[in-house]
């Protein structure tokens, strides 16, 4: 994955991540789960209770995944190659909250252990570039049935259209972040089935690796449909360059209260224009150097 801006987007999870509610008591980590450098935290990803983060090269063993069980969270953030579709159905007697996995062996089929998860809120799953067969996306579909389900990152991606054209049947989320595909329509249609989606945060596009022409997935045409998410509070681009005109059409968002750029050309000028024109919303931009907007080029072209 192209990493040019990965400090940028990094920290702007970290500011955008909400305070959590105080952990209880500390659990203490069984000796077994060492070797997977366990440990129970409180996160910075908004919640209600302690997450135990993970790594596993190689599929835990049925004494590590009776020890996890017995801890009795219902937050988790796994990482690692180890981490099968067995994994998540296991995951999946916890009746977990939240749910956020990097680098796993996530595949498509491994959606059947998530659509059990009638409790999941948060679904964050970062960097299948890994799993060289079985990961299209097309498995998101299968959420659509979760009714507490709210919030979807999917980030770190070959993925191309089917995922997105699956994630549009899940209607029913309130937040959606999405960065670093391989997603070539830069209208986004599937967005505006999104009809509940009060928070967005979209990113461009990463180079195709079949060989054939990228397109960018974030460009004017974006805000075109963009502007008619017409429930939107927060609103996130990142990696992109807009003309005035463009972002202008977001005049017709009556509800945003904020709008932030990262990493996204835009001139001073146009930016105060952009102020005047949306008095009422809090536009916050991440200053950029020469330096930095001749890296974007680079990673737009």
């Amino acid at each position: 994955m192209n990493s040019i801006f990965f400090p940028t987007v990094c920290l702007l999870l970290s500011s955008l991540g909400a305070i959590a509610a105080p952990e209880s008591a500390p659990r203490v980590v069984p000796a077994v789960l060492v070797p997977l450098k366990a440990k129970v935290e409180v996160t910075g990803q908004g919640w209600k209770g302690p997450t135990l983060s993970f790594r596993a090269e190689t599929p835990p063993t049925p004494e590590q995944w009776k020890a996890i069980e017995g801890l009795g969270i219902r937050y988790f953030s796994v990482a690692g190659p180890g981490i099968t579709n067995d994994g998540f159905s296991r995951l999946a007697k916890q009746d977990p909250e939240g749910i956020s996995l990097n680098g796993t062996a996530l595949t498509d089929d491994g959606f059947k252990a998530f659509a059990t998860m009638k409790s999941l809120h948060s679904l964050n799953i970062l960097h299948t570039v890994n799993v060289k067969d079985g990961f299209t996306g097309a498995g998101f579909a299968q959420l659509k049935s979760l009714p507490k389900l709210q919030k979807i990152t999917f980030a770190g991606s070959n993925s191309r259209e089917p995922a997105f054209i699956a994630m549009a049947e899940l209607t029913q989320l309130k937040e959606f972040h999405s960065w670093h595909s391989q997603y070539g329509d830069p209208t986004n249609p599937y967005l505006l089935q999104f009809k509940n989606l009060e928070t967005l945060r979209i990113g461009n596009s990463l180079k195709r690796n079949d060989g054939k022409p990228r397109q960018l997935s974030i460009t004017d045409a974006t805000l075109t449909t963009v502007a008619q998410l017409s429930n939107l509070k927060t609103l996130t681009f990142m990696q992109a360059k807009f003309s005035l005109p463009a972002l202008l059409q977001l005049k017709s968002l009556t509800k945003l209260n904020n709008l932030m750029f990262v990493t996204v050309d835009i001139s001073d000028a146009d930016l105060e224009k952009l102020r005047a024109a949306l008095p009422k919303v809090k536009i916050t931009n991440a200053p950029m150097t020469e330096a930095d907007r001749a890296k974007l080029k680079e990673f737009l072209n």
